[in-house]
């Protein structure tokens, strides 16, 4: 899907191009302000693709200036993880606030962005651990399955994550865009003798690391205020 969003952002670059040729170098390039408003899309294809999780983001971003943008995001996020160690569930809110620089030097009209960005995120959820196995040392093929109930409630965690991306304008005012994430874990409460191995908004965090990665799906509608 990666590549098809990359095609189409290139595409419309190109028609706008051809469609510009004839505006001259002192043409005056305008930029729409105005609030974007939208969902990451990406959470509801994982919905149908992970019959355990269920997550839901909604996002926006205001043209601050001609190449800054101010960004938030809040959600929230139910995932069961079930493998051969582990069976718990976690779910809680999250949100996000930060900044976008678009790189992108656009034509007249053309409101596309490829863009750096920096996010604050924070994460209030809870956990149930519902059983795990141990490894028996004196058979290497045996195991002991333990059930034993857990919950562990108000945890939080917080991070600062890194975006790169690009958003699309398809038609007018209605944008759709790609974003990669790396994140990087600053503080966080554990529970007692377990650990947060999913954060609602940080995604699945990693033994012995404060590093978690992540990807956006985004479409989004622009309420404009103004040009300038």
């Amino acid at each position: 899907m990666l590549k098809y969003f990359i095609s189409l952002f290139l595409i419309l670059n190109s028609l706008h191009v051809f469609s510009q040729e004839e505006i001259t170098k002192d043409s005056i390039i305008t930029s729409d302000y105005g609030l974007k408003i939208g969902i990451d899309f990406g959470k509801q294809i994982r919905m149908l693709t992970e019959p355990e999780y269920k997550g839901l983001s909604i996002l926006g971003d205001y043209r601050l200036y001609e190449k800054i943008f101010l960004v938030f995001e809040f959600g929230s996020e139910d995932k069961l993880v079930d493998n051969e160690v582990l069976n718990f569930n976690t779910k809680g809110t999250f949100y996000k606030v930060g900044a976008n620089y678009n790189v992108f030097k656009n034509f007249n009209d053309l409101q596309n962005e490829i863009f750096v960005g920096l996010r604050f995120g924070n994460s209030k959820f809870d956990q149930q651990l519902n059983s795990f196995k141990i490894h028996n040392l004196d058979n290497y093929w045996n195991q002991n399955l333990v059930v034993q109930q857990s919950n562990y409630d108000n945890l939080s965690a917080s991070w600062i994550e890194f975006v790169v991306g690009f958003k699309a304008q398809v038609i007018n005012n209605l944008y759709m865009g790609l974003n990669l994430k790396v994140n990087r874990l600053i503080s966080q409460v554990k529970p007692d003798n377990f650990n947060n191995l999913f954060i609602p908004g940080f995604n699945k965090v990693l033994e012995d690391s404060n590093i978690g990665v992540g990807f956006s799906y985004t479409i989004q509608y622009q309420i404009p205020f103004f040009k300038k």
